[in-house]
């Protein structure tokens, strides 16, 4: 039997696999992953996101949208509890907060975080981590846990909660330093049409513009 089938038998059943299963399951929703985001030409959603400093115990929760227009364009927009921007255009990366009157340019490189890399949709991760089944926290989900092939020092190992059709409902990222970062992701449209505009960013007059 085919790992595919095995996969598709277990999610009929509505039975997740368990964790330590054969890992071509894995590597079989990392497959139905980049299959649903190669037909995906945009989505936008709802996310909280939340960080906790594995040094100090602390934990903060931002809530915003996303928005993803493929391939390489992205706008995450704060709103609680303060308003900051983090947009990439394709070409450039930019964080803009409004109260510091400041904004950070960098050139994009998509291989950066592997949260920007699972939900542009680029295709490749299993040439970088190791990825096995993981038990979920929740039913109607597959819980992905995928580990760098060669040492990271920003990420040791990362969990993505994934639907059976491939869409990712959340992605939780760990380092060395034990600080976790969680992104949960709510009320997911895909193919709205998203206007290219959207993805550009004029810089404000006054502010102060650093290049990192």
């Amino acid at each position: 039997m085919s790992a595919a089938l095995l996969l598709a038998l277990l999610l009929a059943a509505g039975a997740a696999p368990a964790a330590g299963t054969d890992p071509t399951l894995a590597e079989s929703l990392v497959g139905r992953i980049e299959a649903r985001n190669s037909h995906t030409r945009d989505l936008v959603a709802r996310f909280v996101q939340s960080y906790r400093s594995g040094l100090l115990g602390r934990e903060l929760v931002e809530r915003g949208t996303v928005s993803i227009k493929r391939p390489g364009r992205m706008r995450w927009e704060y709103q609680e509890p303060e308003e900051k921007l983090f947009l990439s255009d394709g070409e450039r990366f930019y964080f803009y907060v409004p109260e510091d009157r400041q904004v950070i340019i960098q050139d994009q490189d998509d291989r950066r975080s592997l949260a920007a890399r699972l939900l542009f949709g680029n295709a490749g991760l299993l040439e970088e981590f190791e990825a096995t089944l993981d038990e979920p926290f929740e039913e109607g989900v597959l819980r992905l846990r995928l580990v760098p092939r060669q040492e990271n020092a920003e990420l040791e190992r990362a969990y993505v909660d994934v639907e059976p059709s491939g869409l990712i409902r959340s992605i939780l990222l760990e380092d060395i330093q034990g600080n976790r970062t969680l992104f949960r992701f709510e009320d997911v449209r895909e193919n709205t049409g998203l206007p290219d505009r959207l993805f550009e960013f004029e810089i404000p007059s006054g502010v102060e513009v650093i290049h990192g």
